[in-house]
C-alpha cells in the first residue's frame, strides 16, 4: 500500500504515476496511471502497491504466484485377465509391528493372566 507522499514517476509494481487527480466526493485520492502495457488507468491511493497491474499480464503472475487446483480423479484400476488364465502366486504376509503403546498392553495383560493364574494356583 502507498504511503506518504507520491509524486509523478513513482513505480508501484506494474503502474508508473503520471499524475495525480482530484479527490472524489468521497475524499478518496485518485491518480492516473501507466500500466507496462501502456494502458492509462485512474488508480485509488490504496491499490498503489497491492494491485499489480491493468490485467494485462495476470496470467503470467497468477500462475506462479497462486497454487492450482487439482481435480481429483478416480484410481484406475488395470484391467484384470480372466481368472482361468491367472496363475495362483502364494502371497506372504507379513504381521505388522505393534506400537509401543500395544506393546505395553500386552505386557500387561500377560502380567495380568500371571497374577490371576498364581491367585488360582495358591502360589
Amino acid at each position: 500500500m502507498a504511503t506518504g507522499k507520491i509524486s509523478a514517476g513513482d513505480v508501484f509494481n506494474n503502474w508508473t504515476v503520471l499524475s495525480q487527480e482530484s479527490p472524489n466526493e468521497n475524499g478518496e485520492q485518485y491518480f492516473l496511471c501507466l500500466c507496462i502495457c501502456g494502458t492509462q488507468r485512474s488508480v485509488r491511493k490504496g491499490n498503489l502497491g497491492k494491485v499489480t497491474g491493468c490485467g494485462c499480464v495476470r496470467k503470467s503472475y497468477q500462475a506462479s504466484n497462486t497454487p492450482r487446483k487439482v481435480k481429483k480423479q478416480p484410481a484406475k484400476v488395470p484391467k484384470q485377465k480372466p481368472a482361468a488364465l491367472k496363475k495362483a502366486v502364494p502371497v506372504a504376509y507379513e504381521e505388522r509391528t505393534k506400537s509401543p503403546r500395544e506393546q505395553l498392553e500386552d505386557r500387561l495383560d500377560q502380567h495380568r493372566l500371571e497374577r490371576e493364574l498364581n491367585e488360582l494356583c495358591g502360589i
